[in-house]
């Protein structure tokens, strides 16, 4: 069987930030068996560097010098967070140059990077949302807390505030608006939080075994420092070892809320439009049981920290095994033009929810 020949894609153009966030998930990617790694990193001056390890990467050069040097690549597995690695460069490489990427297409992962158009899309396909209101400066606000506050386009709770008085209204604008010019204000469910991974396996929709957060009266939702351990300079150094709010895989739900939480996440998978995998953050309220989706998360890096890696060895699956699935599976996938744009073909369909 021939070697299947992977390009990592790495870094970012936005900020030393995000740029530091992929690294430090790229660099625990799984190697399977029977597959030849390459790596592309872009650095936020514009530059990129090239190599068969992040350990042996080349010289500095342009994007323009870079196309011409890259090897001969079956599948790009992507390790980006920001807004354009989440969405531009996925373009680039699947629908310019015509490598196949593993994970959601560009045009979704632009829905998915939305906490606003997120909500919408989904409620459509019975996916229960939490009541809120989308806000500019200048808006009134008419949201009661308690309430969260997200800027629209962030991750890993970049610039999220809970409120629960008037008092602090002004300063968690304050904060979001100064990383997004457009605010997410939510109510605040009370209870538990959950985060659920749907995978395809042979055209069907697979949920693994969930996660749970476990907030606290005094960490009452998951903030930055819940997510990562920041360096001096505030970027990202790794995953946090004892974070305040401790997550727990499997997580203990009854098979009735498991179910709930099951079928939401297949609905939004289906209405996001999504492919290979996706992760979804929850809420289910304390009086209710009700799950309340806060926001969608179409990214797997492939290494043990990633939080579908940790589902998948919760469930007794091998992580090597299954990403050579997938990115195979990804690397046969054929790009075909229909009408104005490229659709993208494979063996099988996936099944309805």
């Amino acid at each position: 069987m021939p070697m299947l020949r992977v390009l990592h894609l790495a870094g970012s153009l936005v900020s030393d930030f995000y740029y530091n966030l992929s690294i430090v998930y790229a660099k625990e990617v799984v190697q399977p068996v029977g597959v030849n790694s390459y790596y592309a990193v872009v650095h936020p001056d514009s530059l990129w560097q090239l190599g068969t390890s992040l350990d042996s990467l080349s010289e500095k050069m342009s994007l323009q010098d870079m196309i011409p040097r890259l090897p001969q690549i079956d599948v790009v597995v992507p390790h980006m967070f920001c807004f354009p690695g989440m969405t531009s460069f996925r373009a680039l490489f699947e629908d310019i140059i015509g490598i196949p990427v593993v994970g959601s297409p560009s045009h979704c992962t632009a829905l998915a990077t939305n906490k606003a158009q997120t909500r919408s899309v989904v409620s459509v396909s019975d996916v229960v949302v939490a009541k809120a209101q989308q806000l500019r400066r200048g808006d009134k606000l008419t949201m009661q807390p308690p309430f969260v506050v997200k800027p629209t386009s962030e991750d890993n709770s970049l610039g999220v505030t809970l409120v629960w008085d008037e008092s602090q209204i002004e300063a968690a604008l304050k904060v979001g608006f100064e990383l997004d010019e457009t605010l997410l204000v939510e109510d605040y469910i009370p209870g538990r939080e959950f985060r659920v991974g749907v995978v395809e396996y042979e055209g069907k929709l697979s949920v693994l075994p969930m996660i749970e957060y476990l907030v606290t009266e005094e960490h009452p939702i998951r903030t930055l420092h819940h997510k990562l351990e920041l360096k001096s300079d505030g970027t990202p150094g790794k995953q946090p070892e004892k974070p305040a709010v401790k997550p727990i895989c499997p997580a203990n739900v009854t098979p009735e809320l498991f179910k709930k939480l099951a079928d939401s996440a297949k609905k939004a998978h289906v209405a996001l439009g999504c492919r290979d995998y996706s992760l979804y953050d929850f809420r289910v309220h304390a009086e209710t049981n009700e799950p309340y989706l806060l926001e969608a998360g179409l990214f797997w890096s492939f290494g043990k920290i990633s939080m579908i890696s940790r589902m998948l060895q919760a469930d007794g699956q091998n992580l090597e095994d299954v990403a050579l699935q997938l990115w195979s599976a990804a690397a046969g996938r054929t790009r075909v033009a229909c009408g104005s744009l490229f659709k993208y073909s494979k063996s099988e369909q996936v099944a309805k929810v």
